[in-house]
């Protein structure tokens, strides 16, 4: 069986992100507890679900789903920082943090699924702006992927 959390978290680790796995609320509150200072990404991993492919009584294949939130609490060019806030416009959170931040989250995909024994079957990438406490915004990715047991 493959650690799917260690995978994520090692890649996290391995590109300098703050890292937090979870249902929604557990990451809410860890991303409270976490330095976001100028320009640090954070990568959030909800929990898995996994989905057998049985032939003849016997696991063959795995299915496993997420979704990843790769976020930002200050703009990334910037060495002060401009925090994420409410009276931002869509454009302004886009020029400030989305844009880069949605080309760095297929770098993390390709960067995690070239180097496992893991096959990523889809993708869907959407935006999610203001959320927690902590005013974040973030790329989200609902990922697919599948590997052999």
């Amino acid at each position: 069986m493959i650690d799917v959390v260690k995978i994520f978290s090692d890649a996290a680790i391995a590109k300098s992100y703050e890292f937090a796995y979870g249902r929604k609320d557990i990451l809410n509150w860890e991303t409270t507890n976490k330095t976001l200072s100028s320009g640090k990404t954070v990568l959030l991993v909800f929990p898995f679900v996994e989905t057998a492919r049985i032939s003849n009584g016997i696991i063959h294949e795995w299915s496993v789903s997420t979704i990843l939130w790769l976020g930002k609490k200050f703009d990334t060019s910037s060495l002060t920082g401009t925090f994420a806030q409410l009276d931002e416009t869509e454009k302004q959170k886009y020029d400030r943090r989305l844009n880069v931040m949605r080309s760095t989250m297929e770098t993390l995909l390709k960067y995690i699924f070239c180097g496992e024994d893991l096959e990523l079957t889809a993708a869907v990438v959407a935006r999610e702006i203001n959320k927690f406490d902590e005013e974040l915004d973030f790329i989200s990715a609902s990922i697919t992927f599948k590997y052999d047991s």
